[in-house]
Protein backbone atom coordinates (compact mmCIF):
# COMPACT_ATOMS: atom_id res chain seq x y z
CA UNK A 1 0.00 0.00 0.00
CA UNK A 2 1.24 3.11 -1.00
CA UNK A 3 1.07 5.92 1.83
CA UNK A 4 0.28 9.49 0.55
CA UNK A 5 2.06 12.93 1.75
CA UNK A 6 0.10 15.33 4.32
CA UNK A 7 0.73 18.66 4.95
CA UNK A 8 2.18 17.22 8.44
CA UNK A 9 5.67 16.88 6.15
CA UNK A 10 7.44 19.03 6.20
CA UNK A 11 8.24 18.88 2.49
CA UNK A 12 4.32 19.52 1.66
CA UNK A 13 3.78 21.70 4.07
CA UNK A 14 2.64 24.20 1.41
CA UNK A 15 1.19 21.92 -1.48
CA UNK A 16 -2.40 22.09 -1.81
CA UNK A 17 -3.29 18.43 -1.77
CA UNK A 18 -7.30 18.15 -1.01
CA UNK A 19 -8.11 17.57 -4.69
CA UNK A 20 -5.04 14.72 -5.27
CA UNK A 21 -7.18 13.51 -1.80
CA UNK A 22 -10.99 13.81 -3.85
CA UNK A 23 -9.43 12.61 -7.23
CA UNK A 24 -10.23 9.06 -8.52
CA UNK A 25 -6.84 7.13 -8.35
CA UNK A 26 -7.45 4.88 -11.08
CA UNK A 27 -6.02 5.82 -14.49
CA UNK A 28 -8.44 7.61 -16.96
CA UNK A 29 -10.25 4.48 -18.91
CA UNK A 30 -9.64 5.33 -22.58
CA UNK A 31 -13.65 5.41 -23.25
CA UNK A 32 -14.21 8.46 -21.48
CA UNK A 33 -10.89 10.35 -23.20
CA UNK A 34 -12.28 13.41 -25.21
CA UNK A 35 -9.53 12.89 -28.54
CA UNK A 36 -11.83 14.07 -30.80
CA UNK A 37 -11.37 18.25 -30.70
CA UNK A 38 -9.06 18.92 -28.23
CA UNK A 39 -7.77 22.43 -28.82
CA UNK A 40 -3.67 22.32 -28.97
CA UNK A 41 -1.40 24.84 -28.47
CA UNK A 42 0.53 25.83 -31.73
CA UNK A 43 2.94 23.35 -32.36
CA UNK A 44 6.93 24.67 -32.31
CA UNK A 45 9.03 24.26 -35.50
CA UNK A 46 11.61 22.66 -35.55
CA UNK A 47 10.81 19.90 -33.09
CA UNK A 48 8.78 16.37 -33.58
CA UNK A 49 5.49 16.59 -31.87
CA UNK A 50 4.06 13.96 -29.75
CA UNK A 51 0.15 14.35 -28.28
CA UNK A 52 -0.74 12.65 -25.09
CA UNK A 53 -4.31 13.01 -23.89
CA UNK A 54 -5.25 11.67 -20.44
CA UNK A 55 -1.69 10.21 -20.43
CA UNK A 56 -2.01 8.01 -23.68
CA UNK A 57 -0.31 8.47 -26.71
CA UNK A 58 -2.66 10.12 -29.41
CA UNK A 59 -1.39 9.43 -32.64
CA UNK A 60 -3.81 10.85 -34.47
CA UNK A 61 -2.93 14.19 -33.32
CA UNK A 62 1.07 13.53 -33.37
CA UNK A 63 3.90 14.08 -36.03
CA UNK A 64 6.87 11.63 -34.61
CA UNK A 65 10.04 11.72 -37.07
CA UNK A 66 10.69 8.40 -39.27
CA UNK A 67 13.85 7.93 -37.28
CA UNK A 68 12.91 9.36 -33.61
CA UNK A 69 14.51 8.52 -30.77
CA UNK A 70 11.50 8.31 -29.20
CA UNK A 71 9.71 4.52 -28.53
CA UNK A 72 6.69 4.52 -26.75
CA UNK A 73 6.06 1.28 -24.38
CA UNK A 74 4.11 -0.44 -21.92
CA UNK A 75 5.11 0.08 -18.45
CA UNK A 76 6.19 -3.24 -18.51
CA UNK A 77 8.73 -2.80 -20.96
CA UNK A 78 10.16 0.06 -19.86
CA UNK A 79 13.22 -1.55 -17.94
CA UNK A 80 14.27 -0.66 -14.58
CA UNK A 81 11.51 0.04 -12.27
CA UNK A 82 10.15 3.28 -10.94
CA UNK A 83 11.21 2.10 -7.58
CA UNK A 84 14.35 1.04 -8.38
CA UNK A 85 15.00 4.28 -9.84
CA UNK A 86 14.17 6.26 -7.13
CA UNK A 87 15.79 4.15 -4.20
CA UNK A 88 18.98 4.22 -6.21
CA UNK A 89 18.85 8.18 -6.64
CA UNK A 90 17.34 8.94 -3.44
CA UNK A 91 20.15 10.93 -1.67
CA UNK A 92 17.95 12.23 1.45
CA UNK A 93 15.41 11.19 4.50
CA UNK A 94 12.03 12.79 4.15
CA UNK A 95 11.79 13.21 0.14
CA UNK A 96 8.05 11.37 -0.83
CA UNK A 97 8.35 9.71 -3.82
CA UNK A 98 4.86 8.17 -3.18
CA UNK A 99 2.97 9.85 -6.28
CA UNK A 100 6.09 8.73 -8.73
CA UNK A 101 5.35 5.06 -7.02
CA UNK A 102 1.80 5.90 -7.91
CA UNK A 103 2.44 6.68 -11.02
CA UNK A 104 4.55 3.49 -12.13
CA UNK A 105 1.83 1.28 -10.30
CA UNK A 106 -1.09 3.32 -12.21
CA UNK A 107 0.36 4.22 -15.57
CA UNK A 108 0.29 2.05 -19.02
CA UNK A 109 2.29 3.50 -21.05
CA UNK A 110 6.14 5.53 -21.45
CA UNK A 111 7.60 7.35 -23.69
CA UNK A 112 11.27 6.07 -23.73
CA UNK A 113 13.79 8.58 -25.52
CA UNK A 114 17.01 7.47 -25.90
CA UNK A 115 19.33 9.63 -28.28
CA UNK A 116 22.56 7.42 -29.34
CA UNK A 117 25.70 8.63 -28.64
CA UNK A 118 26.42 11.98 -30.54
CA UNK A 119 22.72 12.39 -31.86
CA UNK A 120 20.88 15.48 -31.59
CA UNK A 121 16.89 15.20 -31.35
CA UNK A 122 14.12 17.96 -30.69
CA UNK A 123 10.99 16.92 -29.37
CA UNK A 124 7.70 18.72 -28.42
CA UNK A 125 5.45 16.86 -25.63
CA UNK A 126 2.02 18.03 -25.10
CA UNK A 127 -0.12 16.01 -22.53
CA UNK A 128 -3.44 17.15 -22.14
CA UNK A 129 -5.91 16.43 -19.49
CA UNK A 130 -9.48 15.80 -20.50
CA UNK A 131 -11.40 13.84 -17.96
CA UNK A 132 -12.83 14.79 -14.53
CA UNK A 133 -11.10 13.77 -11.51
CA UNK A 134 -13.60 11.51 -10.60
CA UNK A 135 -13.29 9.20 -13.37
CA UNK A 136 -9.77 8.45 -12.94
CA UNK A 137 -5.90 10.07 -13.08
CA UNK A 138 -4.07 10.54 -15.88
CA UNK A 139 -0.36 9.11 -15.51
CA UNK A 140 1.82 10.70 -18.17
CA UNK A 141 5.43 9.23 -18.09
CA UNK A 142 8.75 9.92 -19.49
CA UNK A 143 12.23 8.17 -19.77
CA UNK A 144 14.89 10.52 -21.25
CA UNK A 145 18.43 8.45 -20.88
CA UNK A 146 20.63 10.25 -23.14
CA UNK A 147 23.63 8.89 -25.01
CA UNK A 148 27.54 10.02 -24.61
CA UNK A 149 27.70 13.55 -25.80
CA UNK A 150 24.00 13.54 -27.48
CA UNK A 151 22.48 17.15 -27.57
CA UNK A 152 18.71 17.29 -26.64
CA UNK A 153 16.29 19.68 -26.70
CA UNK A 154 12.83 18.98 -24.68
CA UNK A 155 9.88 21.17 -24.33
CA UNK A 156 7.20 19.26 -22.02
CA UNK A 157 3.54 21.06 -21.94
CA UNK A 158 0.64 20.32 -19.37
CA UNK A 159 -2.70 21.75 -20.33
CA UNK A 160 -6.52 20.56 -19.98
CA UNK A 161 -9.62 20.85 -21.03
CA UNK A 162 -11.97 23.29 -20.25
CA UNK A 163 -13.01 23.94 -16.54
CA UNK A 164 -12.95 20.24 -15.24
CA UNK A 165 -11.27 19.35 -12.18
CA UNK A 166 -8.96 16.95 -14.19
CA UNK A 167 -6.46 15.31 -12.02
CA UNK A 168 -2.75 14.90 -13.12
CA UNK A 169 0.26 12.70 -11.65
CA UNK A 170 3.09 12.90 -14.41
CA UNK A 171 6.62 11.48 -13.72
CA UNK A 172 10.03 12.21 -15.62
CA UNK A 173 13.34 10.22 -15.38
CA UNK A 174 16.10 11.47 -16.41
CA UNK A 175 19.80 10.10 -17.21
CA UNK A 176 22.56 11.75 -19.14
CA UNK A 177 25.91 10.06 -20.11
CA UNK A 178 28.97 11.60 -19.73
CA UNK A 179 29.16 15.16 -22.08
CA UNK A 180 25.54 14.91 -22.68
CA UNK A 181 23.55 17.66 -23.16
CA UNK A 182 19.70 18.14 -22.32
CA UNK A 183 17.56 21.53 -22.77
CA UNK A 184 14.39 21.03 -21.17
CA UNK A 185 11.53 23.24 -21.01
CA UNK A 186 8.05 22.69 -19.26
CA UNK A 187 5.26 24.69 -19.60
CA UNK A 188 1.90 23.97 -17.09
CA UNK A 189 -0.72 26.10 -18.73
CA UNK A 190 -3.48 23.66 -17.15
CA UNK A 191 -7.27 25.32 -17.04
CA UNK A 192 -8.24 27.14 -13.57
CA UNK A 193 -9.57 23.67 -11.57
CA UNK A 194 -7.50 21.14 -12.63
CA UNK A 195 -4.79 19.91 -10.32
CA UNK A 196 -1.01 18.95 -11.09
CA UNK A 197 1.22 16.67 -9.43
CA UNK A 198 5.34 15.35 -11.03
CA UNK A 199 8.52 14.18 -9.80
CA UNK A 200 11.27 14.62 -11.60
CA UNK A 201 14.50 12.64 -11.10
CA UNK A 202 17.50 13.28 -13.04
CA UNK A 203 21.34 11.80 -12.83
CA UNK A 204 23.92 13.94 -14.54
CA UNK A 205 27.15 12.19 -15.59
CA UNK A 206 30.15 13.23 -16.03
CA UNK A 207 30.64 16.98 -17.91
CA UNK A 208 27.53 16.61 -18.79
CA UNK A 209 24.82 19.37 -18.60
CA UNK A 210 20.90 19.52 -17.59
CA UNK A 211 19.55 23.07 -18.49
CA UNK A 212 15.84 22.79 -16.84
CA UNK A 213 13.46 25.91 -17.38
CA UNK A 214 9.98 25.51 -15.18
CA UNK A 215 6.68 27.93 -15.90
CA UNK A 216 3.86 27.09 -13.84
CA UNK A 217 0.91 29.41 -14.35
CA UNK A 218 -2.51 27.33 -14.69
CA UNK A 219 -4.52 25.11 -12.34
CA UNK A 220 -5.64 25.43 -8.88
CA UNK A 221 -3.04 23.38 -7.60
CA UNK A 222 0.45 22.20 -8.77
CA UNK A 223 3.26 20.14 -6.67
CA UNK A 224 6.46 19.31 -8.24
CA UNK A 225 8.96 17.62 -6.74
CA UNK A 226 12.60 17.48 -8.09
CA UNK A 227 15.45 15.67 -7.26
CA UNK A 228 18.70 15.89 -9.32
CA UNK A 229 21.76 14.06 -8.53
CA UNK A 230 25.05 15.31 -10.15
CA UNK A 231 26.87 12.29 -10.23
CA UNK A 232 29.64 12.55 -12.44
CA UNK A 233 33.18 15.28 -12.50
CA UNK A 234 31.81 18.34 -14.20
CA UNK A 235 28.22 17.48 -13.71
CA UNK A 236 26.57 21.03 -14.33
CA UNK A 237 22.69 21.73 -13.72
CA UNK A 238 20.93 25.06 -14.47
CA UNK A 239 17.15 25.71 -12.69
CA UNK A 240 15.33 28.23 -13.68
CA UNK A 241 11.58 28.21 -12.79
CA UNK A 242 8.73 30.65 -13.03
CA UNK A 243 5.13 30.53 -10.73
CA UNK A 244 2.47 33.45 -10.87
CA UNK A 245 -0.54 32.40 -8.31
CA UNK A 246 -3.47 33.76 -8.14
CA UNK A 247 -7.31 33.67 -6.44
CA UNK A 248 -7.02 30.82 -5.34
CA UNK A 249 -4.17 29.01 -6.98
CA UNK A 250 -1.22 27.52 -4.79
CA UNK A 251 1.53 26.56 -6.59
CA UNK A 252 4.70 24.08 -4.82
CA UNK A 253 7.79 22.56 -5.50
CA UNK A 254 10.57 21.51 -3.55
CA UNK A 255 13.59 20.64 -5.92
CA UNK A 256 16.65 18.92 -4.03
CA UNK A 257 20.38 19.17 -5.94
CA UNK A 258 22.76 16.67 -5.10
CA UNK A 259 26.28 17.70 -5.47
CA UNK A 260 27.77 13.96 -5.58
CA UNK A 261 31.24 14.18 -7.60
CA UNK A 262 33.97 16.98 -7.34
CA UNK A 263 34.07 20.50 -9.45
CA UNK A 264 30.16 19.97 -10.05
CA UNK A 265 28.10 23.23 -10.73
CA UNK A 266 24.54 24.47 -9.54
CA UNK A 267 22.48 27.61 -11.04
CA UNK A 268 19.23 27.83 -9.18
CA UNK A 269 17.01 30.77 -9.73
CA UNK A 270 13.51 31.09 -8.68
CA UNK A 271 10.94 33.84 -9.20
CA UNK A 272 7.15 33.94 -8.00
CA UNK A 273 4.51 36.54 -7.86
CA UNK A 274 1.50 36.03 -5.67
CA UNK A 275 -1.66 38.11 -6.05
CA UNK A 276 -5.38 38.19 -4.72
CA UNK A 277 -5.16 34.83 -2.57
CA UNK A 278 -2.80 33.26 -4.29
CA UNK A 279 -0.27 30.97 -2.33
CA UNK A 280 3.46 29.70 -3.60
CA UNK A 281 6.06 27.47 -2.00
CA UNK A 282 9.40 26.94 -3.17
CA UNK A 283 12.15 25.01 -1.01
CA UNK A 284 15.48 25.02 -2.76
CA UNK A 285 17.74 21.75 -1.36
CA UNK A 286 21.74 22.00 -1.87
CA UNK A 287 23.70 18.93 -1.08
CA UNK A 288 27.09 18.91 -1.28
CA UNK A 289 28.83 15.26 -0.85
CA UNK A 290 31.76 14.97 1.31
CA UNK A 291 33.56 13.37 -1.86
CA UNK A 292 32.69 16.44 -4.27
CA UNK A 293 35.39 18.69 -3.51
CA UNK A 294 35.17 21.74 -5.72
CA UNK A 295 31.33 22.15 -5.91
CA UNK A 296 29.86 25.73 -6.88
CA UNK A 297 26.06 26.65 -6.19
CA UNK A 298 24.65 29.75 -6.27
CA UNK A 299 20.36 29.80 -5.26
CA UNK A 300 18.75 33.22 -5.73
CA UNK A 301 14.99 32.87 -4.82
CA UNK A 302 12.35 35.85 -4.81
CA UNK A 303 9.06 36.33 -4.52
CA UNK A 304 6.44 39.03 -5.16
CA UNK A 305 3.19 39.37 -2.85
CA UNK A 306 0.46 41.68 -4.44
CA UNK A 307 -2.96 41.43 -2.54
CA UNK A 308 -3.25 41.38 1.54
CA UNK A 309 -4.12 37.73 0.97
CA UNK A 310 -1.40 37.03 -0.81
CA UNK A 311 1.33 33.97 0.35
CA UNK A 312 4.70 32.79 -0.46
CA UNK A 313 7.28 30.91 1.30
CA UNK A 314 11.14 30.52 -0.01
CA UNK A 315 13.60 28.27 1.24
CA UNK A 316 17.33 28.18 0.81
CA UNK A 317 18.54 24.95 2.44
CA UNK A 318 22.26 23.88 2.01
CA UNK A 319 23.91 20.57 3.55
CA UNK A 320 27.66 20.75 3.12
CA UNK A 321 29.70 18.19 4.03
CA UNK A 322 33.26 19.52 2.67
CA UNK A 323 35.23 22.31 3.23
CA UNK A 324 36.42 23.36 -0.37
CA UNK A 325 33.07 24.00 -1.60
CA UNK A 326 31.67 27.79 -3.15
CA UNK A 327 27.63 28.66 -1.72
CA UNK A 328 25.87 31.45 -2.50
CA UNK A 329 21.96 31.66 -1.69
CA UNK A 330 19.34 34.17 -1.44
CA UNK A 331 15.74 34.07 -0.74
CA UNK A 332 13.80 37.25 -0.16
CA UNK A 333 9.79 37.85 -0.03
CA UNK A 334 8.33 41.28 -0.56
CA UNK A 335 6.35 43.85 -2.34
CA UNK A 336 6.67 46.19 -5.15
CA UNK A 337 9.30 48.70 -4.79
CA UNK A 338 7.25 51.52 -3.92
CA UNK A 339 10.12 54.16 -4.86
CA UNK A 340 10.49 52.66 -8.37
CA UNK A 341 6.69 53.03 -8.51
CA UNK A 342 6.80 56.46 -7.47
CA UNK A 343 9.42 56.93 -10.37
CA UNK A 344 6.95 55.49 -12.81
CA UNK A 345 3.89 57.32 -11.60
CA UNK A 346 6.51 60.33 -12.26
CA UNK A 347 6.48 59.95 -15.84
CA UNK A 348 3.01 59.50 -16.29
CA UNK A 349 2.07 55.84 -16.27
CA UNK A 350 -0.99 54.97 -14.27
CA UNK A 351 -0.85 53.19 -11.24
CA UNK A 352 -2.15 49.56 -12.88
CA UNK A 353 0.34 49.98 -15.70
CA UNK A 354 3.20 50.58 -13.80
CA UNK A 355 2.66 47.56 -11.40
CA UNK A 356 2.02 45.35 -14.19
CA UNK A 357 5.46 46.89 -15.66
CA UNK A 358 7.30 46.23 -12.23
CA UNK A 359 5.80 42.49 -12.47
CA UNK A 360 6.79 41.77 -15.45
CA UNK A 361 10.46 43.01 -15.11
CA UNK A 362 10.49 40.59 -11.95
CA UNK A 363 9.37 37.75 -13.59
CA UNK A 364 11.25 37.88 -16.77
CA UNK A 365 14.37 37.56 -15.12
CA UNK A 366 13.09 33.95 -15.22
CA UNK A 367 11.04 33.53 -18.18
CA UNK A 368 13.75 35.05 -20.34
CA UNK A 369 15.93 32.43 -19.69
CA UNK A 370 13.85 30.06 -21.86
CA UNK A 371 15.70 29.26 -24.61
CA UNK A 372 13.51 28.31 -27.40
CA UNK A 373 12.06 31.71 -28.82
CA UNK A 374 8.84 30.66 -30.47
CA UNK A 375 7.99 29.19 -26.54
CA UNK A 376 8.97 31.78 -24.60
CA UNK A 377 7.28 34.42 -26.68
CA UNK A 378 4.26 32.08 -25.97
CA UNK A 379 4.72 32.26 -22.33
CA UNK A 380 5.73 35.75 -22.23
CA UNK A 381 1.86 36.28 -23.78
CA UNK A 382 0.41 33.66 -21.32
CA UNK A 383 2.20 36.02 -18.57
CA UNK A 384 0.69 39.25 -19.80
CA UNK A 385 -2.71 37.78 -19.65
CA UNK A 386 -1.92 36.25 -16.09
CA UNK A 387 -0.97 40.01 -15.28
CA UNK A 388 -4.45 41.52 -16.71
CA UNK A 389 -2.36 44.01 -18.81
CA UNK A 390 -1.85 42.69 -22.33
CA UNK A 391 -2.07 45.52 -23.92
CA UNK A 392 -0.12 47.59 -21.76
CA UNK A 393 2.41 45.73 -22.47
CA UNK A 394 2.05 44.92 -26.10
CA UNK A 395 5.26 46.81 -27.25
CA UNK A 396 7.36 43.75 -24.77
CA UNK A 397 5.72 40.91 -26.59
CA UNK A 398 6.07 41.77 -29.81
CA UNK A 399 9.97 42.17 -29.95
CA UNK A 400 11.99 39.22 -31.63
Amino acid sequence: MITMPTNRDENWRYANLRPLARARPEAVDPAASAAAGISLPAAIAGFEHWVFVDGRFARNLSTPSADSCATLLHAREAGQSFDDILDASLATEGVDFALARLNGSRGDEVLHIAPADGATAALELTFVATAAASTGTSYPRVQDHAGRGSRLRIIERHVSEGSLDSNINAAFDVALRADATLDHCRLQNCGEAASIYDTLVAHVGERASYRLRSVVLGGIASRSTQLIRLAGRGARCELTAASIAQGPQAHDTFAEIEHAAPETVTRELYRGIATGRGKLGFNGKMVVAQNAPGADSEQSLKTLLNGPGAEASVRPQLEIYTDRVRAVHGATTGKLDEQMLFYMLSRGLDRREAQALLQWAFIEDAVSRVDCGGLRQEIERLVAAQLQEVSSLDGLLNRP
